[in-house]
């Protein structure tokens, strides 16, 4: 995965707060149509792609994270790395949510590996930072057939997101039970369900989708500390591929996810 750790570093040097991710889609966009079946902008400027998995008659999964950060991002700084972990000269580093991009990226890269059989879309948004409005812009006849969400958008490594707080649910306890399972295949038993913060998994799980939200390998988000760990985001890429290639062997439809849970949120 050393196409992981160029990417993400390239992306880290993009400086993209919310309202002016244009640069974030001019580099990401010519990645994604190498890769994906279809690829466009939306009326919000959301960057939004297809793919078909083998027949394609499987389950439909969206990939998902935000092209912006917050405010804070120096314009001189400089980018660095000290063996495993990127980090920043001054002011912040910005991997909230570069890194979940990055992520994303390496998922699709890896997915003709897997035996997943079904559609991937993907959606890097907009203004996650300052309200969710890229995500709350989405079509939902765009969504209406996806019947899981993977947000990578979650600071730390190995949590699986599975509620804003106490407030608003994400997804059936089975899904996150899913992905712990998951954890265990790919030798990481540590990947636990948490719950956590707002992200763009509280507008999909709005829509009765099922939705986690996936640590992203950074810590300390929008303080000069931040940083990023590139063995979790690459831990990160291992859970999804082979959450992915599950779906796959066992032949789950997921209608209404009810092959994993009986049930939806």
């Amino acid at each position: 995965m050393k196409k992981l750790a160029s990417e993400l570093y390239d992306l880290l040097q993009i400086i993209a707060p919310s309202g002016k991710e244009e640069r974030v889609v001019r580099y990401i966009k010519p990645k994604m149509e190498k890769w994906l079946d279809h690829v466009w902008i939306d009326h919000y400027g959301n960057l939004l792609g297809e793919r078909q998995c083998g027949t394609g008659n499987g389950p439909t999964i969206l990939l998902s994270a935000h092209m912006d950060s917050v405010d804070g991002v120096e314009p001189y700084r400089e980018v660095r790395r000290e063996e495993d972990v990127f980090y920043s000269s001054a002011g912040i580093l910005g991997a909230d949510d570069r890194a979940g991009m990055a992520i994303v990226m390496a998922v699709i890269r890896q997915i003709g590996a897997t035996k997943f059989n079904g559609k991937l879309k993907v959606a890097f948004t907009r203004e996650e930072e300052i309200g969710r409005r890229g995500s709350q812009a989405l079509d939902p006849a765009w969504l209406h057939d996806v019947e899981l969400a993977i947000v990578v958008d979650r600071r730390g490594n190995r949590d699986i997101v599975t509620s804003f707080a106490d407030v608003q649910p994400f997804c059936h306890p089975a899904v996150g039970q899913f992905f712990e399972e998951a954890g265990r295949i790919c030798g990481m038993p540590d990947w636990k369900s948490v719950r956590g913060g707002i992200s763009d998994a509280c507008t999909f799980a709005s829509y009765g989708i099922n939705s986690v939200n996936l640590s992203a390998g950074y810590r300390y988000e929008h303080t000069w500390d931040e940083f990023v760990s590139i063995t979790s985001c690459k831990e990160t890429v291992q859970l999804i591929v082979t959450a992915l290639d599950m779906v796959g062997k066992r032949g789950m439809k997921l209608q209404n996810f009810c092959s994993l849970t009986g049930s939806v949120i």
